[in-house]
């Protein structure tokens, strides 16, 4: 590659680490397969299992999300056997249905899992790429706006669309596998759709309502060919409706080997605006937080989302690649940030999104003096606990109590999302601390703890109740208490997969030889 290094050198790694190391990877294997059995005793074939009711439920289109987002994870948790019980399954799938399915998804989930798979495999199972062709071939059409960009939803069927509006994050973030799909199928057709929308977006300027060079806002016209207008229009966030587009500009660079110099370019461009407006450090703590940005008005929204927790990982590959030391300081204070959500509620578990009412503007002076200064909120739990990762971390309660006055949780649920881990599989591999395998360990504990289910893993209602300390709580968990009945399929496709990789040997999926579609699916770079 011509690309520099990526993950840290790690050197032979003593004994009784390695063991730990192992029996760690061990059971994230048997969380995954707990959930696994679960969805193919009950659902299989399905998108979703429920895992309380252990009813089936298909929200994408019925093609069974779950077990093909899953299949990148068996190839790289090495269940063959598992593999082989999904590949008689997709005969039946029939891409062409009469509902209106959405673009983003079926690319990212379905056919990323197809391509992926079918590169881990060896190229063996041309079942898989056929179908990733059949899938493309339905969505095709979806491209045919005046504009170029896909339209939001498509139905198959009846080839039209119920909306002409779509988001950026969607547009943006079907190139990896398009570009893929071209490469494994000889068909540039692929491709060709996947440059024209970066061509379009690369040229977007003032009059398509671009503020501010590389902070696309979330909503665009597909017909038009420009962002909507008005007060909530001028949104831009690396959190839901905007997140992955920014993700997939670096990634682009990193599939070419960096031969195509426009995609580092718009990296590069949308990171330099969003570190001088979005960005914002919360006094007194050694954390970051990346609210969502009207650009018209040049204001933030002091919220986050869980989503947002892909920026850390994504900072630091950037940083690597295009050797920007503040962009991995940024990377390190997002991610505390992230973990800190985390580790000060009573479940251990994130919430979706949070408000800080008082944050400042980034300032890469005091934020660094806060470090040295202040010894910094991520002190007092380095300090002793995680010298030697066997002692027992601070209790909950205690961490509870360090929250900031003027962190408020929004939507308190945690859903299985994979961000926060993503991005600690991807710091540990770049920086070779330590310290991120014991934060992804805590919240795979806490996954644990809360979420499981008897056939699987629900969603949590709110991440900070646990049960009351009543007689009546001893013994038996009771099933389903603070549970949603729903279990999406990424907890298969990335969740499991980020926590197995941060405690598998470095070589496994090294992130110089793999990218990541932003459903955790591996492609060879």
């Amino acid at each position: 590659s011509k690309l520099p290094q990526m993950q840290h050198n790690f050197g032979p790694e003593p004994l009784a680490y390695t063991r730990l190391r192992e029996r760690r990877r061990a059971a994230v294997k048997k969380s995954f397969l707990h959930g696994w059995k679960g969805y193919t005793t009950y659902a299989f074939g399905h998108d979703e299992l429920k895992p309380l009711s252990n009813k089936p439920k298909d929200p994408f289109g019925g093609w069974g999300a779950t077990m093909i987002d899953a299949l990148s994870t068996l190839a790289v948790m090495e269940l063959p056997g598992e593999f082989l019980k999904v590949m008689p399954r997709l005969h039946k799938i029939n891409f062409t249905v009469d509902e209106d399915v959405s673009v983003f998804e079926s690319i990212i989930r379905y056919l990323g899992g197809f391509i992926s798979a079918f590169e881990l495999t060896e190229r063996k199972q041309d079942m898989l790429l056929q179908k990733a062709e059949k899938l493309a071939q339905e969505l095709l059409p979806a491209f045919d706006t005046p504009s170029g960009l896909p339209h939001h939803l498509w139905n198959p069927v009846q080839n039209k669309s119920t909306n002409r509006e779509t988001l950026i994050a969607e547009v943006g973030t079907v190139q990896l596998e398009f570009m893929m799909l071209s490469q494994l199928s000889g068909n540039p057709i692929y491709g060709q759709k996947a440059q024209a929308i970066t061509d379009f977006l690369d040229k977007m300027g003032y009059e398509h309502g671009i503020y501010i060079k590389g902070l696309y806002p979330t909503s665009i016209d597909t017909h038009k060919g420009r962002f909507k207008d008005g007060k909530q229009r001028s949104i831009t966030t690396f959190g839901a409706m905007g997140d992955s587009a920014f993700e997939y500009f670096l990634k682009e660079h990193l599939l070419v080997d960096g031969t195509i110099p426009q995609y580092g370019r718009m990296y590069m461009q949308s990171i330099r605006s969003m570190k001088q407006y979005m960005l914002r450090q919360i006094p007194g703590y050694d954390m970051l937080l990346l609210p969502p940005f009207n650009t018209q008005t040049s204001t933030s929204k002091n919220a986050m989302d869980h989503l947002t927790c892909f920026v850390p990982g994504m900072l630091a590959m950037g940083a690597k690649t295009f050797n920007e030391p503040e962009d991995m300081e940024i990377a390190k204070g997002l991610m505390e940030t992230c973990v800190f959500m985390y580790r000060t509620t009573k479940t251990g578990l994130s919430p979706e999104n949070w408000v800080v009412s008082k944050t400042e503007a980034y300032n890469p002076m005091t934020f660094n003096k806060t470090k040295e200064e202040l010894q910094s909120a991520r002190d007092w739990w380095y300090d002793d606990e995680l010298q030697n990762p066997l002692i027992k971390p601070p209790s909950n309660e205690s961490l509870v109590e360090r929250r900031p006055d003027s962190l408020f949780f929004g939507d308190k649920r945690y859903i299985l999302r994979p961000e926060t881990v993503e991005s600690l599989f991807i710091l540990y591999r770049i920086t070779g601390d330590q310290k991120y395998q014991e934060y992804g360990w805590e919240i795979y504990q806490a996954i644990e703890k809360h979420c499981k289910t008897k056939s699987a893993y629900a969603t949590i209602r709110n991440v900070d109740k646990v049960r009351g300390d009543d007689e009546d709580d001893e013994g038996e968990p009771l099933e389903g208490f603070n549970q949603i009945d729903s279990m999406e399929s990424f907890l298969f496709a990335e969740t499991f997969k980020y926590l197995y990789l941060l405690f598998s040997p470095p070589e496994i999926i090294s992130l110089d030889k793999f990218v990541f579609n932003t459903e955790a699916h591996p492609f060879i770079r």
